[in-house]
């Protein structure tokens, strides 16, 4: 299905996505749940028999799948004071009408699959406005709140959150779709409801049950991803060998263990990963798995008695840590860390899943905009700082505040001479790591292939262009390539201004060279080939087109390339023969180096001619 006809499609349908974005790389696989039967949304009532209701709700879900229909919905985490033992919901002190249970019985799925939209198919929508509601100061206050209470024994760890105000503006289903691009997972979902619309991007599995198998993915410890692959593998490091996160994570294990332990046969519980480091678009984020076996047939009441609230968006012990954040956050926190969840028969057997309502948007219409809210938060212990916490929370803001990433492919370009390829095994090593860190499907064996069909037809020397997709397809591009009888001088000059070191594409090799073909554009008008580019602290990178090189005395050195740039695959094969120096150079060692150099693995070495310029002064 193309993505035009599923749009098509969907918008005379209507209904339910859950869809999974990351495991086929450039398509979606949708579960698409549509023709509604019954749609029902449970408020909180001090009049009328909640208890019985919720219930008698649940009960119908159940009924309602054994029927052969597909129910699905949302609960919404003020539930916990029904699900967590030893709390009392018609006591809880909850507002008359907060949300609680909220569910569609549909009547028909299907499974598709369908190609990503690019950005210019999503561009009728946009975020119009976005407000963190707790600042720095704010956040603080409550966070030293928190430890008081931790160091007072009361908790292991509290999951502190806090709502952003957000208002979308243009088509709502679009925007899902770009946002889906940004922060692909395998649990997101666009719900359509009566009087709102959710837009989920949750990377959390809270459970999923098929037969009498049950299997739960805490999520707990997150870090930034790195622009380039070196820093980006550092900070997967930290994360995974962090005693702050390896301890947050080990305790929301254990408390999944002793929750699916009282609805799962005897000696059944394991834990078959513990602290698995997966990437998304953004972050690192640690997860653990728990299964287990039930000892009784499924039953919506029975499994969420056990384990709603999730653990992970709480903290442990998990009553005692409810009531305290909810006097600390002192507001509900609605469908945020509730959960999502569809819900069908596969081959006579319950097949459920359902995801932690985390990077999920609530939106309400409001007049021609959308409003809503959007929660944010991270598990505090007696190890953790106000300042990381804070920052860590803001950082799950980021797949939505940070601007679309154009269409691109993965770029290599290669010398070809006499049947071989120059430094060809150091080009797929660094196209690979590329690969990985902006979640393209690499295979080194299929990159093989494409080079040996291009050299089995080719002859003479040549530059190629090796170029690989989102999907993981490669392709080739062969061009002339004509020797100069004398090594040329290239004419520097330095850019007219600082790069952008938050810019991705500085540090890894891409067709989106939009920034590269403007500076060099730029610095022909005053007479140079090619101009040195250089970070706001005047560090000096490379230039658009090769790697820098300067001698002082006997030590020849290149741009560290930390604060931007991109690692040349000449410049790698040189650092490891140890012919050159890795190290932070700045503009004034330029103008003192002994000598300079510039160089790829297309055209070697090249000399350097400096020519200074002054921009004109403007006119009175």
């Amino acid at each position: 299905m193309t993505w035009e006809s599923f749009e098509g499609e969907y918008r005379k349908t209507g209904g339910l996505l859950f869809e999974d974005s990351l495991s086929h790389p450039g398509f979606t696989v949708c579960d698409w749940y549509f023709d509604p039967k019954e749609e029902e949304l449970i408020l909180f009532s001090k009049n009328n028999p909640i208890t019985e209701t919720i219930q008698n709700s649940l009960s119908k879900l159940d009924d309602y799948r054994k029927e052969g229909y597909y129910p699905t919905g949302t609960v919404f985490f003020e539930l916990g004071y029904f699900f967590i033992e030893g709390l009392d919901i018609n006591n809880s002190g909850l507002s008359e009408g907060t949300p609680l249970l909220q569910y569609t019985i549909y009547k028909q799925k299907k499974r598709i699959q369908y190609p990503n939209p690019s950005p210019n198919q999503l561009k009728t929508s946009h975020l119009k406005k976005l407000e963190v509601l707790w600042d720095k100061e704010t956040y603080t206050k409550k966070w030293e709140k928190t430890r008081d209470a931790l160091l007072l024994g009361e908790s292991y760890e509290l999951n502190l959150c806090f709502p952003i105000s957000i208002t979308i503006e243009g088509d709502l289903f679009l925007y899902y779709q770009s946002l889906k691009t940004k922060q692909k997972t395998k649990y997101s979902a666009y719900f359509p409801t009566k009087d709102s619309r959710i837009l989920s991007f949750s990377p959390e599995l809270f459970f999923e049950v098929q037969g009498d198998q049950i299997q739960t993915e805490p999520m707990k410890g997150t870090i930034l991803r790195g622009y380039t692959s070196k820093e980006d593998e550092k900070n997967k490091s930290i994360l995974q060998s962090s005693a702050k996160e390896r301890a947050e994570n080990v305790m929301i294990t254990d408390l999944y263990r002793n929750d699916l332990g009282r609805i799962a046969k005897q000696g059944t519980v394991q834990v078959t990963d513990l602290f698995l480091v997966k990437g998304l678009s953004t972050v690192w984020q640690m997860v653990s798995k728990v299964e287990a076996k039930l000892k009784e047939p499924f039953t919506w009441f029975s499994v969420l008695k056990a384990l709603f609230p999730s653990g992970s968006v709480i903290g442990a012990p998990k009553r005692r840590s409810f009531e305290i954040l909810r006097r600390l956050e002192g507001q509900n926190r609605g469908l945020y860390t509730g959960s999502i969840f569809v819900s069908e028969l596969l081959d006579g057997k319950p097949w459920i899943r359902s995801s932690v309502t985390i990077r999920t948007m609530h939106l309400k219409p409001n007049g021609n905009l959308w409003s809503g809210v959007y929660g944010v938060g991270s598990g505090v212990t007696v190890l953790s700082d106000a300042e990381p916490e804070y920052e860590e929370c803001l950082s799950k803001l980021k797949f939505i505040t940070n601007p679309h990433l154009p269409t691109f492919e993965i770029l290599e370009t290669l010398r070809f001479y006499n049947g071989h390829y120059f430094l060809k095994n150091l080009h797929l090593e660094r196209m690979e790591k590329t690969a990985n860190r902006l979640g393209y499907p690499f295979s080194k064996s299929n990159a093989e292939a494409t080079l040996k069909t291009l050299a089995d037809v080719s002859k003479g020397r040549l530059r190629v262009r090796l170029l690989l997709s989102e999907r993981g397809e490669f392709r080739g591009e062969t061009f002339a390539l004509t020797k100069t009888k004398k090594r040329p001088t290239i004419r520097l000059c330095f850019a007219n201004q600082p790069v952008d070191s938050k810019d991705i594409f500085l540090y890894h090799k891409t067709t989106e060279r939009t920034y590269y073909t403007e500076q060099l554009e730029e610095c022909k008008t005053r007479g140079a080939e090619d101009c040195i580019l250089f970070a706001e602290n005047e560090e000096v990178l490379e230039t658009n087109i090769r790697n820098l090189f300067l001698r002082k005395g006997k030590v020849w050195m290149t741009p560290s390339l930390e604060k931007g740039g991109l690692p040349g695959v000449f410049r790698e094969a040189l650092l490891r023969k140890g012919w050159v120096k890795e190290t932070a150079l700045y503009k004034s060692d330029l103008e003192t180096a002994d000598e300079i150099l510039v160089g790829n693995s297309l055209r070697g070495f090249e000399r350097v001619e400096f020519i200074s310029y002054s921009a004109p002064k403007e006119k009175p």
